[in-house]
């Protein structure tokens, strides 16, 4: 073997692992690609599927939304019972932005930002 054939092998062996890794970055580019056209066109049919849905064309679905307020309802009243009795029993912990809320506060704060979450979660949807 001369010199020169052992620099031609070795361009052979370069250029070969340039065509694989060129290979490879455009089948990742057209996957990524195909990925996302997918994803675009599959997005408003799902939107579409999932509002009829909440149109009340799934039985029962008007019955589940009544017992799931129902059971929300029961389960906060029962929270701020509990901690009614408790809260006098219980050490409180000083907050480090300030002063303590009180449980009324405590459980408005938490209905607002639970209303203010069903309509982030409604807007999304719509």
């Amino acid at each position: 073997m001369t010199a020169d054939s052992v620099e031609v092998q070795m361009d052979q062996s370069n250029s070969d692992g340039t065509t694989k890794r060129l290979a490879r970055a455009v089948v990742a580019s057209a996957a990524s690609g195909a990925i996302a056209y997918a994803i675009r066109k599959a997005t408003p049919m799902l939107r579409e599927k999932l509002q009829s849905m909440g149109d009340g064309s799934v039985p029962g679905a008007e019955t589940l939304g009544k017992a799931k307020d129902a059971v929300s309802e029961k389960v906060e009243a029962a929270t701020s019972a509990v901690t009614d009795r408790l809260g006098s029993g219980t050490p409180t912990q000083s907050r480090s932005r300030g002063g303590t809320l009180s449980n009324k506060e405590r459980e408005d704060r938490q209905r607002r930002r639970a209303q203010h979450r069903r309509e982030r979660q409604k807007a999304l949807t719509s």
